[in-house]
């Protein structure tokens, strides 16, 4: 009789084990859940540090000393009982091991029982959390699948149950199918759903437009994502600029969008990256571009002292050709600064992101009075919302090769307050922040920052023809 119930004691022991170890092992991978668990277990806690307190300093020591009063020394007596000596029990180092030992055995299981018994609770939390954005987001669905998304990925952070995850699978589908089909409709798109539902940050066998591979992110910015590619066809590394997705205002966007690639696409000049190819598809609006492998600019820039104002006057002259040959194509760039400078292995340089500034300027931002450009190289008419043309490129030209002569930028401050300095105050002069700079250069700059565009060299052809004079 005894037997059998041993066995069926020891059997319901093992399945218990068997089954906390499996949540255990469950909790484990889920991040969430297992700091709840180990965060709310205040017994456990509480035991703990005082098992670490007590053990070590109190309870053991006090074990010892009991021990050696019950294994006391062994008396060895010599010459009839003259000389008595007394030995260390060789018995009391074997019991002082087995009672360390059991007494932090019975401690750790004892804390772990603790922590177990944490775990109905944890579990309970975890499935209402599931419930609770389950329902949220099936409510949330029809009006903001994006939302709805980000919660059902929360209940799957929770979630530890087969059937709660194939449930979350499912609805996580039909919700991306719901984001897609919004996105066919009214080309509206904000770029947390593209992200969740067609991230392109790993290389894929995916090929855009049947040709081109894409490997890995290499930039971002405002304006999209840069990633470099593949022309699977031609055989040769490209870059492909991914246009973000809160460009994507309406159809009429699209629309300019597409006549602007196509200008962009005409563009043949040395210091203009090439544009090779606009794609759309299903999600994105895709620019495929020359691949330039020299860095930016604005990474020469980020030191403290000024480039070498010979070879600031050459970059600049090369700039300058690139901006007025595309003037002269109808196109202007908005949003000219460093960041958009490109640097060659033959150390030349290189402008891309023309026109993108005016494709983000659609009429709906234009009504919300929301300014486009970057400010510490914006024109004062860019930042009163007026019209622009080549001369707004000049004074971002201007700002430029301050920065490359003087290694600081003319104007400093938040975003507001260096917009009102565009607006109202002149830029300190070159030659009191580097004595090198010849005079005739700084008037040049000063020229090119003036307030009014009309006071400005009023081609880059004007500003080509003095500046060459003090190339050396």
């Amino acid at each position: 009789m005894l037997p059998d119930r041993l066995y069926h004691f020891t059997k319901k022991l093992a399945a218990r084990i068997r089954r906390h170890f499996e949540l255990i092992s469950a909790i484990g991978r889920k991040p969430e859940i297992l700091r709840h668990w180990l965060l709310n277990a205040h017994k456990a806690q509480i035991f703990s540090v005082t098992v670490l307190i007590l053990i070590p300093f109190i309870i053991l020591p006090l074990l010892n000393y009991l021990l050696a009063a019950i294994f006391s020394p062994v008396t060895n007596e010599a010459l009839f009982g003259l000389i008595i000596t007394e030995d260390k029990n060789p018995y009391i180092d074997i019991a002082q091991s087995i009672t360390l030992w059991l007494v932090w055995i019975f401690a750790s299981l004892y804390c772990l029982d603790l922590l177990l018994h944490y775990i109905p609770n944890t579990l309970e939390h975890a499935k209402r959390m599931v419930q609770d954005n389950i329902a949220e987001a099936d409510r949330l669905l029809p009006m903001n699948p994006t939302e709805s998304i980000l919660l059902y990925n929360t209940a799957r952070n929770w979630s530890i149950r087969p059937e709660d995850n194939s449930t979350l699978d499912t609805k996580l589908q039909y919700a991306n199918v719901v984001v897609y089909n919004s996105h066919q409709k009214t080309l509206v798109q904000p770029a947390e759903t593209l992200v969740l539902t067609n991230p392109v940050t790993e290389p894929d066998d995916t090929l855009i437009a049947g040709r081109y591979q894409v490997k890995q992110l290499i930039g971002s910015g405002a304006m999209g994502n840069v990633y470099l590619g593949e022309d699977t066809l031609l055989k040769r590394e490209i870059a492909l600029k991914q246009l973000s997705p809160n460009l994507l205002q309406d159809a009429h966007i699209i629309a300019r969008f597409r006549q602007e690639a196509l200008a962009l696409a005409r563009l043949s000049h040395p210091n203009i990256v090439q544009v090779y190819d606009f794609i759309e598809d299903s999600h994105f609006l895709w620019i495929v571009m020359e691949l330039v492998t020299g860095g930016e600019l604005e990474d020469k820039l980020k030191t403290s002292e000024p480039l070498e104002t010979g070879y600031a006057i050459r970059l600049t002259l090369q700039m300058a050709d690139a901006l007025g040959y595309a003037h002269k194509q109808g196109v202007i760039h908005r949003d000219f600064k460093p960041a958009n400078v490109l640097i060659t292995d033959g150390d030349d340089i290189k402008i891309t992101d023309f026109g993108i500034a005016k494709l983000a300027q659609s009429n709906i931002l234009t009504q919300l009075n929301t300014v486009m450009g970057t400010p510490s190289h914006m024109s004062p008419e860019q930042a009163n919302g007026q019209d622009t043309d080549q001369r707004t490129d000049i004074y971002a030209l201007g700002v430029v090769l301050y920065q490359m002569l003087s290694a600081q930028l003319p104007f400093k401050g938040d975003s507001k307050a260096i917009i009102a300095q565009h607006l109202t105050k002149p830029a300190p002069s070159l030659c009191e922040t580097n004595e090198n700079i010849p005079p005739e250069l700084d008037d040049i700059v000063q020229t090119m920052l003036e307030k009014e565009p009309d006071k400005r060299f009023q081609s880059m052809d004007e500003l080509t023809l003095q500046l060459s004079k003090l190339a050396v």
